[in-house]
């Protein structure tokens, strides 16, 4: 399988630093044997460190995954990794008083042999753009995510409510961490896009879906998709990752 992707992460004007943080294979990872991991954090806006727990939760989730010999229960051998990390992040953030209570989301995806891996704790998002339909793969952890499942509000309606922000898990926050894992067989066309929520909290589904499908190159997608994201107001930081599969 050959892919192509991209990614950007842009500073918003909500926080003194840009608290995202994604990975991508480099040229050192094994894609041909391992695949292809990507992922993203974003650290939780109010906690001191966030920037750190963003870094650490992606950099030790990619580095970990490719120094592995060999992995023969992939589901299992994620969700144990990132149990681990978030001990990592809690503890660091109790040892340490310039990062207490430190914390941040993670959305990760790995492709390899015919499926994707993906799993995430917290708001950032994993799309699925295939057979011309945009698809929510993730559920988010947050307060409005619950409302919107029990019908209380409709999906668009998360946009603007002014408790959007409040997420009810994240790496770091306690040691037993919820994560939602998904197996997804890969279709004969796909493009994924991963994102943090400063992308997600101003645009609606029916918008990102327009973009992907008009615009087929994926860098010139990612960044239509962050000017729309500043069109709309955004103040956070907009992190994506855009990956697909070509001939």
């Amino acid at each position: 399988m050959n892919l192509d992707y991209t990614f950007l992460s842009e500073e918003g004007i909500k926080t003194p630093v840009n608290q995202d943080y994604y990975v991508v294979p480099d040229k050192n990872c094994d894609t041909s044997a391992k695949g292809w991991l990507f992922a993203i954090s974003d650290g939780v806006a109010g906690y001191l460190g966030g920037n750190v727990a963003s870094k650490i939760c992606c950099r030790t989730l990619i580095d970990d995954y490719y120094n592995q010999d060999s992995i023969f229960d992939i589901p299992h051998w994620l969700n144990d990794e990132i149990i681990k990390i978030n001990k990592t992040v809690l503890e660091m953030g109790k040892e340490d008083p310039l990062l207490h209570g430190m914390a941040t989301t993670l959305v990760s995806l790995l492709i390899k042999d015919g499926i994707a891996y993906i799993n995430n704790v917290g708001d950032s998002r994993i799309y699925l753009f295939a057979n011309d339909s945009l698809k929510q793969i993730t559920e988010d952890h947050s307060v409005v995510w619950e409302y919107y499942i029990r019908r209380v509000i409709t999906k668009d309606e998360i946009i603007d409510s002014n408790i959007k922000h409040l997420i009810t898990e994240a790496i770091g926050l306690n040691y037993y961490p919820r994560i939602n894992s998904y197996t997804v067989p890969l279709p004969d066309e796909f493009t994924f896009l991963l994102c943090s929520d400063g992308l997600t909290d101003v645009v609606t589904d029916s918008k990102l879906e327009q973009v992907v499908r008009s615009n087929p190159d994926l860098k010139t997608c990612a960044m239509n998709l962050h000017q729309l994201a500043l069109g709309n107001s955004s103040r956070d930081d907009v992190t994506i990752i855009m990956v697909k599969n070509t001939n």
